[in-house]
């Protein structure tokens, strides 16, 4: 794969991409008039745990409305990534059980995850796996997406960035309610149809209010199953086989306690499944080979959530006090069988269950000084059940290549942080300062059943400090620039003693169960703001990113396993421009060059994988990515209506997988059409319009390849 390899030729790509943007645009970054009355209104986030205008927080952050959301179509996390500058998708196994990387920070899919997720003010984190909360986007206020790491206010794990999902709020003084249905065709496969809704009921008239939202999705598939002929050919036995189910509900009641404090408590339950999986083999139309597995079961990934949360905001006067309580329970389980004859079979579920608690105390401005300080505490545990076999069942002892055991990983950590800051030149140069020190203490355990040995139970304790540094000038009223230095952390974590025997006997020296915390320091200027009398938006940052003692995955025999294998660098630049040449008529575009690769690697590594060298790219991160789009809103006087034409698209660069198979390039056009009419809308659109079949990840186990093309129609109606 070609990569930029010095300072002057990502210099040169930076220019063709701002080029590009100036000529067209992607999905909005900085603002929202999602009404199409012609008056463009400013987003306010949370990003900085206080409410600011976006164009104000000095961070490369993106936000997007709920109502931009389910105008361009967005349902899922993966549609969202699509529209980040400098975020990609590394994996998409199923819904739930997919890794995302931010600015090239990307180690595989072992190992806690590199950004950090958040529901409203409550964290998913799951020990040791990088998944994400598997939730439509349905009934969201905004979503904020925080590029860089973010280990001050969102601790550890944050070290590429953060994806904030923050649910609509009970409304206190109205019945309100919508509804959606959405039904699709899919070039070569089935159709998929979805059914959504929300109902907001005042309870006590300004005091108490109850949000209850829900859905249910239907996905067609798009590969068959087929079978060996024997003569070098396939017949397919099943078409169609990777349908995809998924349902959920979410309950926010909303208190009012008095005039000073508010009560938030919130329950969701998600559950998807997918049969078969989505790594199949590479024609057209995709397969999957007809091997059920010894057991005869069909292949299958299941991801469920329970989320439960209580939030409580206490207006003290001069400052305001926050608590965020929660608990969660996730569950990842899957069964597959790979390669022809069920060579490799993998029979696994992961149960996560995490407590956590924060309060924080943050000043409520009206002055140049500003602080926040805030105290955090989690406890939760991993439990696995492992049966992974080659050649062999996995019931039957074949080590290092066979695991048939059960594990635990228990966690608790804590940590304080705080942000102060101070405004100078009538507060136009704002200087602020942050840290956060965390520590965690994670036991593992576990049973091995080819011998019966209990494995002794084995802790150790990480911690650190995470400074944040960031300097400020808001130059006008339309430009701010700005200056962050920061530094982010991924706590350590075990594997099994086979994950660790077998990485042993492949790289030749003794790989521990205990994998040490890796860190990131990341050094950033940005600026955003508005030019030629607010024709054009804009918001750029340029970053340079040093990764040290990474948690790097090895895949053996079809064995995940970690070990602490080298240093990385990543440095880019990320770009969003919003043009309004005439009422109703908008180009946006977001767009990142990424040049990322090892400095060092364990030699035994470089020996085992010689794509790992120092100076190889970094697994899992393309080197550019583009999304442009265009939209057109005008009102039709004659019915009283007002029409809507929108054309996107999105690029993404090739990315290599961790065992050096190289994906395709992604090429995708996206139309839609819309019609509303005071209560209801009407939407048509058309998705990877051209049909251009690509493989997103090229892995040894066959490649995960984008979604054929779909031409649908979603009715909305307000009540």
């Amino acid at each position: 794969m070609a990569r930029s390899q010095n300072s002057r030729q990502l210099l040169l790509r930076s220019a063709g991409i701002a080029l590009a943007a100036a000529l067209c645009a992607g999905p909005a970054f900085a603002q929202d008039n999602a009404s199409g009355d012609g008056e463009t209104r400013e987003i306010i986030v949370t990003a900085q745990k206080r409410e600011q205008a976006l164009t104000d927080v000095p961070l490369a952050i993106q936000a997007i409305s709920g109502e931009q959301l389910e105008e361009q179509g967005t349902k899922e996390l993966n549609d969202l990534i699509e529209s980040i500058p400098g975020a990609s998708s590394v994996s998409r196994t199923a819904p739930g059980f997919e890794t995302i990387q931010i600015r090239g920070i990307a180690s595989g899919t072992t190992g806690d995850a590199t950004v950090g997720y958040y529901v409203d003010d409550v964290p998913f984190s799951v020990p040791n796996l990088q998944l994400a909360p598997p939730a439509r986007l349905f009934d969201l206020q905004r979503v904020e997406v925080l590029r860089g790491p973010q280990g001050t206010l969102y601790g550890q794990g944050a070290m590429g960035g953060t994806i904030r999902m923050i649910t609509a709020a009970p409304d206190y003084d109205d019945v309100l309610g919508r509804m959606q249905i959405e039904g699709s065709t899919t070039s070569g496969g089935e159709g998929s149809y979805a059914v959504d809704g929300v109902v907001n009921v005042p309870i006590a008239e300004g005091k108490v209010a109850l949000r209850v939202s829900g859905g249910y999705e239907s996905v067609g598939g798009f590969a068959d199953l087929a079978r060996s002929n024997g003569a070098g050919g396939f017949d397919v036995t099943r078409r169609d086989v990777n349908d995809q189910e998924s349902w959920n509900i979410r309950g926010k009641l909303g208190i009012r306690a008095s005039d000073n404090v508010s009560i938030e408590l919130g329950a969701w339950r998600v559950e998807n499944t997918l049969d078969f999986r989505n790594a199949m083999d590479d024609v057209d139309p995709p397969r999957f080979n007809d091997t059920t597995g010894p057991d005869n079961r069909p292949n299958y990934i299941d991801t469920s959530l329970t989320l439960l949360s209580g939030v409580v905001n206490a207006d003290l006067g001069g400052a305001k006090l926050t608590s965020s309580t929660s608990y969660i329970d996730s569950v990842l389980d899957f069964d597959a069988s790979f390669l022809a004859g069920g060579i490799l079979r993998n029979d696994s579920r992961f149960e996560t269950t995490a407590f956590t608690q924060e309060l924080r105390l943050a000043s409520n401005g009206g002055g140049p000084f500003n602080w926040l300080v805030g105290g955090y505490y989690s406890n939760g545990q991993i439990e696995s059940d492992i049966c992974l076999g080659l050649f062999l069942p996995c019931a039957t002892p074949f080590p290092p290549f066979n695991i048939n055991s059960t594990g635990k990983i228990d966690t608790e950590a804590f940590a304080i942080f705080g942000e102060l800051s101070y405004g100078f030149l009538d507060e136009r140069l704002v200087a602020t300062v942050g840290g956060r020190y965390f520590e965690d203490r994670r036991e593992t355990s576990g049973l091995d059943r080819y011998t019966g040995a209990q494995q002794a139970p084995v802790g150790a304790t990480f911690d650190t400090f995470n400074p944040r540094f960031n300097l400020a000038f808001k130059a006008s009223d339309n430009l701010l620039v700005y200056g962050n230095i920061a530094k982010g952390f991924r706590s350590g974590s075990f594997q099994t003693p086979a994950q660790a025997a077998a990485a042993s006997a492949a790289l030749g020296v003794i790989v521990p169960t205990d994998i040490r915390p890796d860190v990131v320091w990341s050094y950033e200027v940005g600026a955003k703001g508005k030019i030629a009398d607010g024709l054009i938006t804009f918001d750029v940052a340029v970053y340079h990113i040093d990764w040290s003692n990474i948690q790097l995955q090895t895949t053996i025999n079809g064995v995940a396993t970690l070990s602490n294998g080298g240093d990385a660098r990543s440095r880019g630049i990320d770009l969003g421009l919003v043009l309004e040449p005439v009422r109703g008529f908008q180009l946006q575009a977001v767009g990142n060059i990424n040049d990322s690769e090892f400095t060092s690697v364990l030699p035994a590594i470089v020996a085992f994988n010689p794509l790992a060298a120092p100076g190889s790219p970094i697994p899992g991160v393309p080197d550019s990515s583009l999304n442009l789009n265009a939209s057109y809103r005008w009102d039709i006087a004659a019915w009283d209506a007002r029409a809507s034409l929108s054309a996107g698209y999105v690029y993404r660069a090739e990315q290599l997988d961790s065992s050096g198979l190289e994906s395709d390039q992604l090429d995708e056009l996206n139309l839609r059409a819309g019609l509303e009419k005071g209560g209801w809308k009407l939407f048509l659109f058309a998705e990877n319009l051209t049909n251009n079949r690509v493989a997103l990840v090229n892995g040894p186990l066959g490649v995960q390849p984008n979604f054929p093309r779909r031409i649908g129609a979603r009715f909305a109606i307000d009540f």
